[in-house]
């Protein structure tokens, strides 16, 4: 499992992952390991980040980098349309069309097939200019699903979500941005061991373009955070009136 996340503010956007591998059953895991990539960059100023099978999806961004390099691809909207219809034929060429399913409990029909779950972040740069952030997954046949809210989060997102309508704002700057996204990834590996691992993010702005954050710049960032939490304990700690 993972935690995957993109959140955009006021001058640009992050996007960010764990880089934990988890094998047997998520109820109670048989093994772990935290060397996984899982953010890529696309085309100038487009990103992915990838939830599911992990070698699965990197052999699909590879085969994907080709064809945008190819057919000189550059606008976010245009690489989601490229997953969205190539995308979905490629799967159906390994797996077939029709699901693998599993009927062992009566009335459950499950998709066996390998999951690949993407998060897309990125500007139409040659374009109108605005800034997307899409989820598609191959349950859905990579149906683009466009994000109206400022962040989307996949694979184990239930305390990121919360973290996420407690503290986020859609005016808050790119830097503060960048603690927040860490956060979510670092507060979800305290409570979940399925999340883990060193945390990779990288920035996408309209101006820019992709970069990955270098590991001194996050560790700049976790630590601040850290001092913060410090705080925070403290704030409850201290007798009222003190």
């Amino acid at each position: 499992m993972t935690l995957i996340a993109s959140l955009e503010g006021k001058d640009g956007m992050v996007l960010a992952s764990d880089s934990r591998g988890t094998i047997g059953d998520p109820r109670g895991l048989t093994a772990i390991n935290d060397v996984h990539k899982k953010i890529f960059k696309l085309c100038s100023h487009c990103g992915i980040a990838i939830a599911g099978s992990s070698e699965l999806a990197n052999q699909f961004i590879d085969l994907l980098n080709k064809r945008i390099q190819e057919n000189k691809i550059s606008d976010v909207d245009h690489v989601v349309n490229e997953i969205s219809t190539w995308g979905k034929k490629q799967y159906e060429e390994w797996f077939g069309s029709r699901p693998w399913v599993s009927t062992a409990q009566q009335g459950n029909i499950i998709d066996q097939r390998p999951s690949m779950i993407f998060i897309v972040s990125g500007y139409n740069s040659n374009t109108d200019k605005k800034s997307r952030i899409y989820l598609l997954n191959n349950g859905l046949d990579f149906t683009p699903q466009l994000c109206t809210t400022g962040h989307m989060l996949a694979g184990v997102p239930q305390y990121a979500t919360y973290l996420i309508h407690r503290l986020y704002n859609p005016e808050m700057k790119l830097e503060n941005i960048k603690s927040l996204t860490a956060y979510l990834v670092t507060e979800t590996a305290t409570q979940d061991p399925k999340v883990g691992g060193p945390l990779r993010m990288a920035k996408i702005t309209l101006k820019d373009g992709y970069a990955e954050l270098p590991n001194a710049e996050i560790d700049a960032i976790l630590k601040k955070n850290e001092e913060q939490n410090i705080k925070l304990r403290e704030f409850f700690f201290k007798e009222q009136g003190k």
